[in-house]
């Protein structure tokens, strides 16, 4: 036993001493780098989103700082907008306050469409240059529905799981009330 000991002892230190060569220096010196980290590359969708954000934050009477706080509580109660159905969840109606906290108003509509599907919110046109659009009659709370004259906002409202629906519109007139035709023949 003694043997087999001092044979494993001595072929240890024999590939210690063959391994390390007085020829070359103890430790290669290192130069540190400054990890520099560069700037994730945005997707043009991403880049879109920031972009329209920027411009309705300048617009009058918007208050992007309340949409945002008003969208971390809604996504905190639950996926989508079960803040929406459930308003015993929160004090605030949030899907209605985001909304109008947002300023959707003489915007056009290719602007607000992409900030409200950022947000999560469900939406869809029930009126087009003052004629109705087909709709169906299942509620989404949440969802907003919006009517446009040449492609600009100007009313909308924010469907609710229970109580009224309050619409808000531009204070013009939106849609002039037809003339009737004259079928005055008597000329």
């Amino acid at each position: 036993m003694k043997l087999f000991f001092s044979i494993a002892v001595l072929a240890c230190i024999a590939v210690v001493t063959g391994c390390s060569s007085p020829d070359e220096p103890a430790t290669p010196p290192t130069f540190t780098t400054t990890a520099t980290t560069a700037a994730p590359e945005k997707s043009p969708e991403q880049e879109l989103i920031e972009n329209l954000w920027d411009q309705q934050a300048a617009r009058p009477g918007a208050d992007i700082e309340r949409v945002f706080r008003l969208y971390q509580k809604k996504a905190a109660v639950g996926p989508r907008n079960m803040a929406c159905w459930d308003p015993e969840m929160v004090k605030e109606d949030l899907c209605v306050e985001l909304v109008d906290a947002m300023a959707l108003l003489d915007v056009p509509a290719r602007e607000i469409i992409p900030l409200l599907e950022s947000l999560q919110l469900p939406w869809r046109f029930v009126g087009r240059d003052c004629e109705p659009q087909p709709i169906t009659l299942d509620i989404q709370a949440g969802r907003v529905n919006l009517e446009t004259i040449d492609d600009v906002v100007v009313a909308y409202t924010v469907e609710r799981a229970e109580g009224s629906w309050d619409r808000r519109a531009v204070e013009r007139e939106i849609c002039p009330e037809a003339t009737e035709p004259n079928t005055d023949l008597s000329d």
